[in-house]
């Protein structure tokens, strides 16, 4: 059924953001509004809000969506037009597009009307997607308790006889068995000089070495919801030059994290690891934003990045992952979420972030 006090939420922001109408086809939006997976894969699947909360469902009778208390359904078979059912109900002007959906379904919309104008219109659901309630808060900290155990066992495995990829593999195993549901999912596992590339995955053949950092970041949607987090260790020994990298780094993320509260800005969050990194004389090599969002998906708004000026409000989850990347030596990074509180922050993972030598 419809979640009316969401709904009701999407509708003030839908005022707010000056759209009368709005098209929603992203699969966490219907799990988040109507509690239900469409998955309409290539074929047309769609919610109509208006702003007066009259609330209109397109989909296909393959989907076998019943019925949903307080929304009006369109059903429609395969060789039958979807798109002139949902262009039949819009009003004339601005339409808020999903900016999710396959531009082939946006096309089909506006080939039925002349008299509608298409705009981004995914902000008045991601604004409220954003400030999780209680239920979705401790559907978070559940995870976050999976993915600190997660660390923890790719810890306790490393061995050199493992490449990244076998490595890798055993986490996803792990997570799986603790109930995670993956779809091509890659845990990143990576050894040494690999760690300076941010987004490295995984690669057989991979092997380890004494010194090498070890940068584990493990995600994965537990009940719905994803849980993200990065440790980094070293493998026997550890120069004095990674050591200091990795103080630094756990320093800036420190600063971040003490500085979260309601009202601040998430690219003021985003500068307080910044500067620290870039006061120890290593900001060229902070190569990415500081954290982004996560819930139903493991990036959605908000994001701490120098470019974000949205205010921090109670029930925001993101991340707070600042890294220092050398190229072709070492990679650090050390990655939590967070949940904004009524005055500061809950920081969900646990596992501890003092150096550790392993092996």
């Amino acid at each position: 059924m419809m979640n009316k006090e969401r709904l009701d939420r999407v509708v003030e922001q839908m005022k707010e953001h000056e759209l009368s109408q709005i098209i929603v086809g992203d699969d966490a939006a219907f799990l988040w509004l109507i509690g239900q997976i469409v998955n309409p894969m290539e074929r047309c699947g769609a919610l109509l809000i208006k702003d007066d909360g009259d609330v209109h469902a397109f989909m296909n009778n393959l989907f076998c969506i019943d019925p949903i208390e307080g929304v009006t359904m369109h059903y429609y078979a395969d060789g039958e037009n979807p798109y002139k059912l949902i262009a039949d109900e819009l009003k004339p002007g601005k339409v808020g597009f999903d900016k999710n959906w396959p531009s082939k379904h946006t096309i089909s919309v506006l080939m039925e009307r002349d008299d509608i104008t298409p705009v981004l219109g995914s902000d008045p659901i991601d604004a409220c997607k954003a400030c999780k309630d209680e239920a979705e808060r401790e559907a978070l900290r559940h995870a976050a308790r999976i993915n600190d155990m997660a660390v923890e066992f790719g810890i306790n495995h490393i061995n050199p006889e493992l490449d990244e990829k076998q490595l890798s593999d055993m986490i996803e195993e792990f997570f799986e068995s603790k109930g995670a549901v993956q779809d091509i999912q890659l845990q990143y596992v990576c050894y040494g000089k690999n760690a300076a590339e941010p987004h490295h995955g995984a690669v057989a053949g991979e092997m380890l070495h004494e010194g090498d950092a070890v940068l584990f970041d493990l995600w994965a949607p537990i009940n719905n919801y994803w849980c993200d987090m990065t440790r980094t260790v070293f493998y026997k020994s550890c120069s004095e030059e990674h050591r200091k990298v990795y103080e630094i780094v756990k320093k800036a993320q420190q600063a971040a994290i003490d500085f979260v509260k309601p009202g601040v800005r998430m690219c003021d969050i985003d500068a307080a690891a910044r500067n620290v990194i870039e006061e120890a004389g290593y900001g060229e090599y902070f190569l990415t934003r500081t954290g982004h969002g996560a819930g139903m998906t493991v990036h959605e708004p908000p994001e701490a990045s120098p470019s974000c000026d949205m205010i921090a409000k109670p029930g925001m989850c993101f991340s707070i992952e600042p890294g220092i990347y050398l190229k072709e030596d070492v990679g650090v990074r050390i990655e939590d979420l967070v949940i904004v509180t009524e005055d500061g922050c809950e920081v969900l993972t646990k596992y501890p972030k003092d150096l550790q030598i392993v092996g």
